[in-house]
C-alpha cells in the first residue's frame, strides 16, 4: 500500500497568540523554520517521497521547501475560511460568539463563520483532492503539507468515518501523521500526530 505522509505547517505567530489564521496568508516564525527543518531531515531519512503536494498558502510552501523542491500546490488544501472571523483571537470570539464557537468545537455541521466555510465545503475540498490521488504501490510515498482543520477532513475522508469525528484528532505544528493507502479497502491510520522528530 502507498504510504501518505500528512504534515501540518510549522509554527507561526498567529498560533502563538490564537488568532484564527483561516486562509489569511501568514508566515512561518523561526521556530517554525526550524521545525520544517527538522521534518525534512526526518522525512527524506525515513520515505520515498515520489509525490508531493501543498495548500498554496505561504506557511505550508515554506514547510514543504524545507523538505522537498518539488511539489505542486492546490487550493483545496486551504485551511477552512473562516470569513468575518479571520485574524481573530479565538477567545475574544468566544465571548462575543458563545453559541458559534460552541457549534465549531463540536465540528457541528451547522457551524459557519460569518463569511466563511462550513465543515462540509471544507470536507468537500479533502474528497475532491484525494480524488486526484492514485494508490499504486510501484509510485513511492506521497507528501501532504497542508493545515490541522483540513487534515482532520483529511483524516475522516481516508478512514471513511462520519464528519462528527473531526472533532477527535488534534495536529501539533509540523508533525507527521502516516496513511497506508488504497481505494479499493480501507485506508489504514498508521502514525497519529507525531512529533518525535522535533526534539
Amino acid at each position: 500500500m502507498r504510504k501518505i505522509i500528512l504534515v501540518r505547517h510549522g509554527q507561526t505567530n498567529s498560533n502563538i497568540s490564537g488568532r484564527t489564521q483561516g486562509q489569511t496568508d501568514t508566515s512561518l516564525n523561526e521556530k517554525g523554520i526550524v521545525q520544517a527543518q527538522k521534518t525534512g531531515e526526518y522525512i527524506r531519512k525515513n520515505y520515498d517521497i515520489t509525490e508531493s503536494w501543498s495548500s498554496d498558502l505561504t506557511r505550508c510552501q515554506m514547510t514543504i521547501n524545507q523538505i522537498t523542491e518539488k511539489f505542486t500546490t492546490t487550493k483545496l488544501l486551504r485551511e477552512m475560511s473562516f470569513g468575518n472571523w479571520e485574524n481573530k483571537k479565538f477567545l475574544v470570539l468566544k465571548k462575543k460568539f458563545p453559541e458559534l464557537t460552541k457549534k465549531y468545537v463540536q465540528g457541528s455541521e451547522k457551524f459557519k463563520a460569518p463569511q466563511g466555510e462550513s465543515f462540509q465545503n471544507m470536507l468537500d475540498r479533502s474528497i475532491r483532492f484525494i480524488s486526484k490521488l492514485n494508490d499504486d504501490d510501484n509510485q513511492g510515498d506521497y507528501l501532504i503539507v497542508t493545515h490541522g482543520g483540513l487534515l482532520r477532513t483529511l483524516i475522516v475522508s481516508f478512514l471513511n468515518m462520519p464528519m462528527k469525528n473531526i472533532v477527535n484528532f488534534h495536529f501539533d505544528n509540523c508533525s507527521i501523521t502516516e496513511i497506508a493507502y488504497k481505494i479499493s479497502n480501507n485506508s489504514l491510520l498508521t502514525k497519529l500526530n507525531d512529533t518525535q522528530h522535533l526534539k
